[in-house]
């Protein structure tokens, strides 16, 4: 239900009064950057094919290479990262492999002290302890069968060593003993991708996806499979599929890169943007986090916000102890910004204007039923985030609706 703009203003005048104002820290100003050195991209294409045929050595000599041109480009120390690291996994010689892996994790976290949205930063930060040893993985990570379990690992072994007819048997062997088993059909689709055998790839990244259609891996392998193999809506189909089993990695966003995007915003489709929500309630206390030059539209959605959730919230949610940021009251706060909207007047009405886009494309969002979907995938925290897989249970068609019409461009 819609809340009439007078009891909107009477509500924020009254949490005003109990609560602490703040304005978020705004970002330093940063001084111009000096113009960036050109890579070369026959080379990072070069590099690319390198990696794609498992020659680690020679693909991460380019991105050295190219690393001294560009030396804050976080996208480039990740991709050197990831080659330094695969070369670490075929080593035989664990003295060897010990300073690669070190040498990949310092790489990798260039890379996120520069910037990038590369997956495989945190897998290695996580994965490579800072002296170069490795985090095992712990006895039943790949099935509660003992003889499974060690020929999936020495699968592993074999893989990283690139031999992928050792690994492909032993993967066989573990899916003959455990024919669900979710890794064993997709490593077993991997040692076919990697030996660009990609139909044969394809059947078995299908297979794990009927052994776990809600693990996005198997998805976004197959979507890989198929973009190569020069199916690109097919391979779409997939990437979207494993980005809804897992909206907030890195890995399954990778996909949807700013030129893809594009598309959708030269047909009209530009996603609104607003401030994220900063205010809290800390026991009786609230604060909001509000900038003054941001309006009235800005707090208004802020009050909507604390508002629902230090009133509403215990009884939508009476098995949680701690109340959070949900779906229910994001679509509430936002709901409560298009009121004070449509029923601002003079002077508010001059800073209003400043929203407008924003004001319209939520309106145009509303009215399609997107407006969740749209709160999942542009504003989601950890605790608006644990509202998904609810939503998506039923809701999965709208969710793949704004990902397609937003994100990619389609109708």
């Amino acid at each position: 239900m819609r809340t009439p703009l007078v009891l909107l203003l009477a509500c924020g005048v009254a949490l005003l009064a109990g609560c602490a104002s703040t304005i978020p820290s705004q970002n330093p100003q940063t001084a111009p950057q000096a113009k960036l050195t050109p890579l070369s991209e026959a080379r990072l294409a070069e590099a690319q094919l390198l990696a794609n045929q498992r020659r680690f050595v020679e693909a991460a000599a380019i991105y050295e290479e190219q690393c001294k041109l560009r030396p804050a480009d976080g996208d480039l120390f990740a991709r050197y990262a990831s080659m330094l690291s695969e070369q670490a996994n075929a080593e035989v010689d664990s003295e060897k492999a010990r300073p690669l892996y070190k040498h990949a994790r310092a790489l990798a976290e260039k890379a996120e002290k520069f910037g990038t949205a590369n997956p495989m930063p945190p897998i290695l930060l996580a994965s490579i302890r800072p002296d170069g040893s490795t985090v095992a993985k712990p006895k039943g990570t790949f099935s509660k069968q003992e003889e499974v379990e060690q020929l999936i690992r020495d699968g592993e072994t074999a893989f990283g060593r690139n031999n992928l007819v050792k690994a492909r048997e032993c993967y066989q062997q573990a899916f003959q003993l455990e024919p669900t088993n979710y890794m064993a059909a997709l490593w077993t689709g991997d040692t076919y991708f990697s030996g660009q055998e990609l139909e044969q790839a394809c059947e078995w990244f299908r297979k794990a996806i009927g052994i776990d259609p809600n693990r996005e891996t198997a998805h976004r392998y197959l979507g890989d499979a198929l973009g190569r193999l020069g199916r690109p809506d097919e391979a779409l189909d997939e990437h979207i599929a494993a980005l809804l089993c897992e909206p907030y990695s890195r890995t399954t966003r990778q996909h949807f890169t700013p030129q893809l995007r594009s598309s959708a915003e030269a047909q009209g489709h530009t996603i609104p943007r607003f401030p994220d929500m900063h205010s809290t309630i800390e026991g009786k206390q609230i604060n909001l986090a509000v900038n003054p030059d941001d309006g009235l539209l800005i707090m208004a959605y802020n009050i909507c916000a604390v508002g629902w959730r230090s009133k509403d919230f215990a009884e939508h949610f009476p098995n949680e102890k701690t109340a959070r940021r949900s779906l229910l009251e994001e679509i509430h706060a936002i709901e409560g910004m298009l009121e004070m909207a449509e029923c601002a007047k003079e002077p508010e009405k001059a800073k209003v204007k400043k929203w407008q886009p924003a004001i319209d494309g939520l309106a145009v969002l509303k009215k399609d039923g997107l407006l969740e979907a749209y709160a999942f995938f542009e504003r989601a925290d950890q605790g608006l985030a644990k509202d998904y897989a609810d939503y998506r249970a039923s809701h999965s068609d709208k969710l793949e609706r704004y990902v397609r019409v937003y994100w990619c461009g389609q109708k």
